[in-house]
């Protein structure tokens, strides 16, 4: 018995279902979540 183990590499290239989404928007979503400042940081200006 052989065993193969394969990896492939891809970038970008998966679907949204791939990646666990069922939309565009519901991924933009989430990457938004992710990139918003915490409010530990957040500066008031006024």
């Amino acid at each position: 018995m052989e065993i193969i183990l394969k990896k492939e590499t891809s970038l970008g290239l998966e679907s949204y279902e791939d990646l666990g989404f069922n939309s565009e928007e519901e991924l933009e979503l989430e990457i938004s979540k992710l990139t918003k400042f915490r409010p530990e940081f957040e500066t008031n200006w006024e």
